[in-house]
């Protein structure tokens, strides 16, 4: 058991860094806004003593509803400090749908920036940065167990109704002590580029937690949009970007275009680059990183697995691109890629100190990924004792994985798997991934239709349906017949999940209803 908290583990780094920056947020007309650890410390004190007047002690259930800054690191700090359980709110949600997680969070209090939403018991979240009435509380021990709970966290609900996940403080600690164990050296010089949501079990904790406890920059864009990231990268100098797959691909996509705008010297460039040692790639790409990415330390891809050939083009031009894997239920980090990994398709060794197990492998090595370790959860909180999340410390988690030299490489989903009736396996993480290496193809989902695969094609251009019969053309002369496309629909853009996955459990009417007439 961590002897740390996750307030005391922050709290002595907020102190050991106090004149370093914290947030910087990004504002219009090339202006910023900038929080130093000492700040956010003062700040978190001073609420967590506000909170103690409204009545929030040991295990009460403190909702948070605020876009990513330091206004909602204030409000969890403050929380924890007082031993609370912090509940995140996903402020992507409708309002009836916040209504329903709030609900099911059960929460006693629901913390807010900006915008309450109509929910209940809502209090402001506030931010003095006063050293002088700070005092008094960040003087005071906490008073509660090591091993309290710390989080009530929704899991993403993209194949279907979203748990809620409990999390102890030293699930999460033990995750970001596991990042510190690899060849990552994370320190002061370092800026996070805040993408994913913090009610996300990742954003909460490598963009979070991780950052602070090493004094680096967590950097606020002012808009989820691809110039605006694209900006940021260069002139905010971000070494460590931990995005989804789709953000790398649209920057493989862009660099790309500029080789082709380049006519053949670029094309050149590019070619030598490619097949150059790795000791070259870093004085080749010079030019490239300057443009995309000039502190680049560290990019991270997670949320859904990476094409290997998006993962092959970063490699080939020398970018140091990893994937990683993990769920909510593990706080949320269960293995990731060391740098310049030899097995290009796997998510990497699983961190010091898990257990992974392959159960009922397939003749290809393919079975059930089971997991245990100091990360795993408490369990759900709506666990039904007769049917358990957690036996004997393990925990499965729904995906289907084999070993490659040490290293988990991801095969599908369990729930997603479709047999067919000549009793073929097909794994629509794979076919997607392929529809999705066309360029016409923004994303590509597969549904389970009559016992084979179906696809749902985002397409943007006007002509839609023509450019997605092509795309099916085209692909069903590369895969063998079981892996073939027979119905198809199209649509602008698939449906999301308030994280922002694809929300696959909608898939299927989204099909029904966008379902292209064949020939």
């Amino acid at each position: 058991m961590s002897k740390e908290t996750l307030w005391s583990l922050t709290a002595n780094n907020l102190r050991r860094f106090e004149s370093n920056i914290a947030w910087t947020r990004r504002l219009p007309k090339g202006k910023k806004e900038h929080f130093t650890y000492r700040q956010i410390l003062l700040a978190a004190g001073n609420f967590a003593a506000i909170l103690r007047d409204q009545g929030i002690g040991e295990n009460g259930r403190v909702g948070i509803l605020a876009a990513n800054g330091p206004e909602w690191g204030i409000a969890a700090f403050a929380a924890w400090k007082l031993g609370a359980i912090l509940a995140p709110l996903h402020s992507g949600n409708s309002d009836e749908e916040l209504r329903g997680q709030n609900k099911a969070l059960k929460t006693d209090i629901v913390l807010y920036a900006g915008d309450a939403r109509g929910l209940p018991k809502s209090f402001e979240i506030q931010c003095d940065f006063c050293a002088e009435s700070a005092a008094s509380e960040l003087v005071l021990e906490q008073q509660y167990a090591l091993d309290n709970v710390a989080l009530h966290i929704t899991t993403s609900g993209s194949t279907g109704n979203p748990r809620v996940v409990v999390l102890s403080h030293d699930n999460i600690i033990s995750n970001v002590r596991g990042v510190d164990t690899m060849d990552l050296k994370v320190d002061g010089s370092d800026k996070f580029l805040s993408l994913l949501p913090l009610s996300h079990c990742m954003e909460l904790t490598a963009g979070l937690i991780l950052p602070l406890c090493h004094g680096s920059t967590i950097v606020l864009p002012r808009v989820l949009a691809a110039n605006e990231i694209l900006e940021s990268l260069v002139d905010d100098k971000i070494s460590i970007l931990i995005a989804v797959p789709r953000l790398f691909r649209n920057i493989k996509q862009g660099i790309e275009k500029k080789v082709e705008a380049g006519g053949w010297p670029m094309a050149l460039y590019l070619t030598v680059l490619r097949f150059s040692p790795l000791f070259l790639k870093h004085f080749l790409n010079k030019p490239l990183r300057k443009k995309i990415a000039p502190a680049m330390k560290v990019w991270a891809s997670g949320g859904s697995r990476l094409d290997p050939e998006i993962a092959m083009f970063y490699r080939q031009i020398g970018f140091p691109m990893r994937q990683g894997y993990g769920l909510t239920e593990c706080s949320p980090l269960v293995a990731l890629q060391y740098g310049w990994d030899k097995v290009l398709d796997g998510v990497g060794k699983p961190f010091a100190g898990m257990g992974c197990d392959i159960r009922n492998p397939a003749a290809n090595g393919s079975g059930e990924l089971w997991v245990s370790g100091p990360n795993v959860m408490l369990g759900y909180l709506d666990d039904d004792p007769d049917n358990p999340s957690i036996i004997d410390g393990w925990f499965n988690t729904g995906d289907i994985a084999k070993w490659v030299s040490g290293r988990i490489v991801l095969t599908g989903r369990s729930k997603r798997l479709i047999v067919t009736e000549a009793g073929k396996n097909v794994y629509p993480e794979d076919l997607e991934v392929l529809l999705e290496r066309d360029p016409a193809v923004a994303e590509a989902g597969i549904v389970e239709v009559d016992v084979r695969a179906a696809a749902v094609l985002a397409i943007e251009d006007e002509n839609r349906v023509e450019v997605a019969r092509e795309v099916i053309k085209s692909y069903n002369v590369r895969v063998s017949s079981h892996n073939q496309i027979v119905r198809f629909a199209v649509v602008a853009q698939l449906p999301r999940t308030p994280l922002g996955k694809i929300a696959l459990a909608q898939l299927p009417q989204v099909f029904s209803e966008n379902e292209v007439e064949s020939h």
